[in-house]
């Protein structure tokens, strides 16, 4: 890294270890070393920045870099996720309903999946659509399930657009009514950008702008690895982190449409797999 991104780390800043812990997860100008990356997000995280809690509570929900420890990945989680990271709180949310060192735990699942779905999250708005059709945890309620497979549908999941036509067919006209009704209602939430990104210094890291913010970056990857996962690649977990995974797929991607093997987790890349047919 650059002497501005050294002096900064050593100064304590966690803006500086959390972007030194990305690019030894993402193998950025370095080789890829998830064990360091977790130490430095660990730094970053213990000062508080709630992006580097999230990344941090993933490595552990994984055993990715350090043990696999679910009770210390809903522990950070749960610190990013009160601080307003949405990413922590959908994954939260999805080891409370699953049981962390006992039973599943409905009731917050439900809080954090309400959280994460009103400011956004698809996957915690489809979960919800299947928590009030089913009645798990609250009383079964098919208007809401309605509006949230609707509102997740509306985002381009065809499964939800599937679920919320079984439920609408499930309702009469007025009921029908009531539940588009509250589909129309619904505004999403604008995340907190504090919570979800962390912004460089003037001039970036490197003493050229960062193109990309960390929110937009983990975004972007993210889309990357779901058309990867759609054309046959393995990229490992959709979770906007561009891991070694991620860049062999993007690499046997790039090999297939006769381009430069890269393995460069960039814009150049999500356009040609959005065009491309390999």
């Amino acid at each position: 890294g650059s002497d501005k991104l050294r002096a900064a780390a050593s100064a304590g800043d966690p803006a500086a270890a959390f972007e030194i812990g990305t690019r030894f997860a993402e193998g950025r100008g370095v080789a890829p070393d998830l064990v360091v990356a977790a130490k430095w997000y660990q730094r970053a995280a213990g000062d508080g920045l709630a992006v580097a809690q999230y990344r941090l509570g993933s490595l552990y929900e994984r055993g990715q870099g350090v043990d696999r420890n679910p009770a210390k990945a809903v522990e950070w989680y749960q610190r990013a996720a009160d601080q307003g990271n949405v990413g922590a709180m959908h994954n939260l949310a999805v080891l409370m309903s699953e049981g962390v060192d006992g039973p599943p735990d409905h009731a917050k699942a439900l809080e954090w999946f309400l959280a994460a779905g009103s400011y956004g999250v698809k996957d915690s708005q489809y979960n919800l659509g299947v928590i009030y059709a089913r009645g798990l945890g609250p009383a079964q309620d098919l208007l809401e399930s309605y509006k949230w497979f609707a509102v997740a549908a509306a985002q381009g999941d065809a499964d939800a657009a599937g679920r919320r036509d079984e439920v609408a067919g499930m309702l009469d006209a007025d009921q029908l009514a009531k539940a588009r009704a509250l589909v129309q209602a619904w505004r999403v939430k604008p995340p907190l950008p504090e919570a979800n990104g962390v912004k460089a210094p003037d001039g970036g890291w490197d003493g050229v702008t960062d193109a990309i913010g960390e929110a937009d970056r983990m975004a972007l990857v993210k889309k990357i690895q779901t058309l990867l996962v759609e054309k046959g690649y393995d990229p490992g977990p959709t979770d906007g982190i561009a891991g070694p995974k991620t860049r062999e797929a993007a690499r046997a991607f790039q090999r297939a449409i006769g381009a430069a093997d890269t393995g460069e987790i960039d814009r150049r890349l999500a356009t040609a797999l959005a065009d491309g047919s390999a």
